[in-house]
């Protein structure tokens, strides 16, 4: 008697035999998988997640694997697998059965329900089986598993490539030019693969979506074989509080951008704002035109400065986490389960990113650069390439375009023109200290501080405070480096003896730009307790006189030649009196904006201080 797979029944259209196997149940799913190969001609059974349709749309953190290196395929895969003097091998591929939409082919965004494990008996054999009814059936013959067909639909079924994509890229590429290059044995190859696919193993409330199932078995395999790329790793965790806060921010501007441009909110950075896909090319970045900011920098705004390290006291404050709080037990446990994370990103979008976004959005520079992105947009939209600016438009925001290929050239050449124009609105929007890191850095940090210092204000209140008196600030140029009245106060805080930019680190504007805006804003709004200007004066002091030990100690050397003490001593009592006397006027010069708004009656106010 021999053993083997039955006949395939009608409705579905694709059958793999493989060997069965499965997991325990995780999360309320349970994984269960088919180890198979292809051949080089089913190799077309298989789609890329950028071949999806609407991919480009999922929100960020479900952005994994998406862009593909060509230039890596062309160069160092596709030579080694046209090679043949190399012997090959390579990992299986790791595959997923996603459920699509029968209406438009995008993928479902909950799991259709999966049967019970059942039996049937056919002639002489007996089958175990999962079926999902018009989707998918994976049956194998009882107690010997290592006889198992998975059979599917591809209308409603995809099998897709959640990890290597570049060496099934390659693959098809070769497959496609195997007829000119003689490659005879590739036809005998047998591709490895393991089909990966889920259940739901219990009657959740709320189970995880489709997506976040496959997202969370990319993280798991890719942090285990190759290290993802931060940018992606913040983009992908479901543990993290910080990258969840820089996930939720960004979505704000992924979705605004994906309604119609007459529905979208005028004021909200624009996608491109970000540098948020973390493309690579040769394990080096890719910077992402007409971006300002990267994911990374996002998630360092909120660790470093605006909620604190992951599950510290000070991250429980910041989010008013209190011992009744349904989150407090992740806070305990230092880590988020699935529910915790959904929690999560209900509280940080309610509280949070309202505050955070109105600090963005309403910053004088990027308000005006967020109004001139948009002024041009329409004018491409309106001119007579309309079709083209879109396109073109369209690939900024999500790094690909879906215009006929007919017209891709054309689209290049216009996004390369609209990128010019971009860079020339940079230029003439974003000043010296807040085009580079530095300057937000110092922003954002005495953001957070701030807040503390007044007791943790309700977010959105405290942020229309303190963006209203960093914009009378800004307007009145104190991060100006180009005015020369107010660069001198930015000599060893921002900028050194050697005109360098200085204090950049992240860990630097505590000490640095960050203290001498925390004293700006509050003398242009509401005057901070004494202890805690002096705490920030004396921080002050302290970057100072280090700058300046550093600048005169060349200029001391020829008097004290013999060095040791006594040059030691010359340089910190001359540095010592530059520094007194640039903080002298700077003390002088927030007296005077202090003087003025109580003169002039209309100094913001917090409540309830």
């Amino acid at each position: 008697m021999s053993i083997g797979p039955p006949p395939t029944k009608q409705q579905y259209n694709h059958s793999l035999p493989g060997v069965y196997g499965q997991f325990g149940t995780g999360a309320g799913v349970h994984a269960f998988y088919l180890q198979s190969a292809l051949t080089p001609s089913q190799l077309d059974w298989v789609s890329l997640i950028s071949d999806l349709r609407g991919s480009e749309r999922w929100p960020v953190r479900d952005l994994f694997q998406r862009d593909v290196d060509n230039e890596r395929i062309t160069e160092s895969l596709l030579p080694y697998l046209q090679d043949e003097e190399k012997i090959k091998f390579f990992n299986p591929l790791t595959l997923t059965l996603l459920p699509i939409s029968e209406n438009d082919e995008s993928v479902l965004s909950q799991m259709p329900m999966e049967e019970a494990e059942s039996t049937m008996q056919e002639a002489d054999r007996k089958w175990n089986f999962f079926e999902r009814k018009n989707y998918h059936r994976l049956r194998w013959v009882k107690d010997n598993p290592e006889y198992a067909l998975l059979e599917w639909s591809d209308t409603r079924t995809k099998l897709v490539a959640i990890d290597g994509q570049h060496r099934l890229s390659a693959l098809k590429r070769f497959w496609a030019d195997h007829e000119a290059r003689v490659h005879k044995d590739f036809r005998t190859w047998r591709i490895p693969v393991v089909i990966i696919s889920f259940r739901v193993g219990t009657r959740l409330n709320k189970p995880p979506s489709v997506l976040e199932v496959v997202r969370n078995i990319f993280v798991y395999i890719n942090t285990q074989a190759r290290i993802v790329n931060r940018a992606r790793q913040i983009l992908l965790s479901d543990e993290s509080v910080n990258a969840v806060c820089a996930q939720e921010l960004i979505q704000l501007s992924h979705d605004n951008d994906l309604s119609q441009p007459e529905k979208r909110v005028s004021h909200r950075l624009p996608l491109l704002f970000y540098d948020w896909r973390g493309e690579e090319s040769e394990k080096r970045r890719i910077h992402a035109p007409a971006s300002v900011k990267h994911v990374e920098e996002i998630h360092d705004w909120f660790k470093y400065y605006v909620i604190g390290e992951e599950f510290s006291d000070e991250q429980q404050i910041a989010l008013g986490i209190t011992p009744v709080d349904p989150l407090k037990g992740a806070f305990y446990h230092n880590k988020l389960n699935h529910a915790d994370s959904r929690l999560l990103r209900e509280l940080v979008l309610k509280e949070l990113l309202p505050a955070v976004s109105h600090l963005l959005e309403n910053f004088t520079p990027y308000r005006s650069y967020v109004a001139e992105l948009r002024r041009l947009e329409r004018e491409y939209e309106n001119d007579g390439q309309r079709d083209l600016a879109r396109h073109a438009f369209y690939e900024l925001r999500f790094g690909t375009n879906l215009a006929p290929e007919s017209i891709k050239p054309d689209v290049q050449k216009e996004l390369a023109d609209i990128k010019s124009k971009i860079e020339q609105i940079k230029k003439e929007h974003l000043n010296t200290l807040i085009s580079l890191d530095i300057g937000m850095r110092g922003v954002v940090c005495a953001f957070g501080n701030l807040r503390r210092c007044f007791g943790n204000q309700k977010w959105l209140e405290f942020a229309k405070w303190f963006t209203e008196a960093l914009n009378r600030l800004y307007e009145d140029k104190w991060l100006d480096l180009r005015s020369s009245r107010h660069r001198k106060f930015l000599h060893h805080i921002a900028v050194d003896h050697n005109e360098e930019i200085a204090n950049y680190r992240l860990e630097d504007a505590e000490q640095a730009l960050g203290a001498y805006l925390q004293l700006l804003v509050a003398a242009y709004g509401q005057p901070i307790p004494e202890a805690w200007k002096e705490d920030l004066l004396d921080r002050l002091w302290s970057r100072i006189l280090r700058g300046y030990k550093k600048e005169v100690r060349p200029q001391l050397r020829p008097k004290h030649p013999e060095g040791g003490k006594l040059l030691t001593d010359a340089v910190n009592k001359e540095a010592g009196k530059l520094t007194g006397k640039q903080l002298r006027r700077f003390e002088r010069e927030l007296e005077k904006i202090e003087g003025a708004n109580r003169r002039q009656g209309d100094d913001a106010t917090l409540s309830g201080n």
